[in-house]
C-alpha cells in the first residue's frame, strides 16, 4: 500500500498548490482592480475549488445563479430592516432555508460573504456599484478556480488507478487461494471473511478515485475505471454468499473438491481482461454433471448436491459480471493497454 499511500500525498500538495496559488491570483487581480474586500476573491477560489472539473464548473454556475437572488433579498430586507445584526440574520435564515431546499448549500458561505458586505453598514445603501464590486470579486473567483483546476495530473491519477486495479487482483486472488485451501482441507480455519469485507473497503475507494478521474477528463469519454471497479465490488458481493456456503458443504470432501478445483481455475483467468467463456462452458459441464447423477442416498447428501448446485450458481455469477464488463468495453485505441495485473 505504500505506492497508494504516496499518491494520496502527492495528491493532497497538488491540490494544496492550486488552493494556494489560485486564491494569490484572485486576490492579486481584485486588488489590481482596485476592488473593495479584495481577499473575498481569493476566498471565494478555495471555496470553488472542487475535487473534480465538472464539480467545480458546476459549483460556479450555482454560486452566480444564487448571488443575483442574494442581492435582491438584501436589497428587499436593507429597506425594510435598520439594524445590522437583525437583516443579516434574517437574509441568512431566509438564504439557508431555499438553498437548503434546493440543496444549494455548498454556495452558502460566499453568500454569507456577500450578504454581511451589503449589510455591513445599515446608513449605506445597496447601490449599483456596491453591487459591481461584490460581482466582479466572485467572477474573478470563479474564473481562477476554473482555470486552476483545469490543471489536473493525469498520468499520476492513471498509474495510481492502474497500480490499484493491480492490487485489487492481487487481494482477489489471495481469497480465492484461502477458499480453495478451506476447501482442500477441512481443518483449515482462515479468516478470509475479513478479507473481503476489507477488499470490499478497498475496492468503494478506488471507486472514488476513479470517478474522480473520469470527470476530470470530460468531455473525454473514459469510463474504463470505474466501470473496472463496479464490476469487482458486484464480485465481492459474490464472495460473501459463497463464503457462506462453503462453510456448510465442507463436510463431503468429494463436493467441495470439486469446488476447490473450479476455484483454481478462476485464479489464473482473474488477472485477464478477456471474457471468461472456457470457464462458463466448464462450469456448465459440471452442472451438468451434477444433473446427470444418481439421486442423493440420504437427506445430508441431498442438501449436500444442493449446495454445491447454488455454489456453482453463484460462481457463474461471478463470472458473468466480468463477461458484461469485458462485453461493455470501448474504449479508444490509446487506452488499450497491457492487460491488469501482468
Amino acid at each position: 500500500m505504500n505506492f497508494l499511500r504516496r499518491w494520496t500525498i502527492s495528491n493532497h500538495l497538488f491540490y494544496a498548490l492550486k488552493i494556494g496559488i489560485g486564491s494569490a491570483v484572485s486576490i492579486y487581480l481584485a486588488e489590481l482592480l482596485q476592488l473593495e474586500s479584495s481577499s473575498s476573491a481569493g476566498i471565494i477560489t478555495l471555496l470553488t475549488i472542487a475535487g473534480t472539473k465538472t464539480e467545480t464548473f458546476r459549483l460556479g454556475v450555482n454560486r452566480i445563479a444564487t448571488f443575483f437572488a442574494t442581492v435582491v433579498l438584501c436589497w428587499v430586507i436593507h429597506l425594510l430592516v435598520g439594524p445590522e445584526w437583525i437583516g443579516y440574520g434574517i437574509v441568512m435564515v431566509i438564504v439557508t432555508f431555499f438553498l437548503s431546499l434546493r440543496s444549494l448549500l455548498t454556495t452558502l458561505s460566499v453568500n454569507a460573504v456577500f450578504v454581511s458586505h451589503f449589510l455591513r453598514n445599515p446608513e449605506q445603501n445597496i447601490t449599483s456599484e456596491l453591487v459591481l464590486n461584490e460581482l466582479m470579486l466572485l467572477l474573478i473567483g470563479l474564473l481562477i478556480a476554473v482555470l486552476a483546476n483545469y490543471f489536473q495530473n493525469y498520468e499520476s491519477q492513471k498509474r495510481y488507478l492502474d497500480q490499484a486495479a493491480a492490487l485489487t487482483e492481487a487481494k482477489m486472488r489471495a481469497i480465492f487461494m484461502k477458499l480453495s485451501e478451506y476447501l482442500k482441507d477441512p481443518e483449515v480455519n482462515n479468516q478470509v471473511w475479513e478479507d473481503i469485507i476489507q477488499l470490499e473497503k478497498n475496492i468503494l475507494l478506488h471507486t472514488k478515485s476513479a470517478f474522480q478521474y473520469q470527470q476530470n477528463r470530460l468531455p473525454n469519454m473514459d469510463n474504463y475505471y470505474v466501470d473496472y471497479f463496479e464490476m469487482r465490488l458486484q464480485q465481492c458481493s459474490v464472495l460473501h454468499n459463497l463464503h457462506y456456503e462453503m462453510k456448510k458443504i465442507r463436510v463431503f470432501q468429494s463436493d467441495s473438491q470439486i469446488i476447490a478445483g473450479f476455484l483454481d481455475d478462476i485464479i489464473d483467468h482473474l488477472p485477464k481482461m478477456d471474457a471468461p467463456e472456457s470457464q462458463l462452458a466448464k462450469l456448465d459441464q459440471l452442472i451438468l454433471q451434477i444433473q446427470e447423477e444418481n439421486l442423493p442416498g440420504s437427506r445430508e447428501e441431498f442438501l449436500s448436491k444442493a449446495r454445491l448446485y447454488h455454489i456453482l450458481m453463484d460462481l457463474e455469477e461471478f463470472l458473468k459480471f466480468k463477461q458484461r464488463f469485458v462485453a461493455g468495453l470501448a474504449l479508444p485505441q490509446e487506452l488499450q493497454r497491457i492487460p491488469l495485473g501482468s
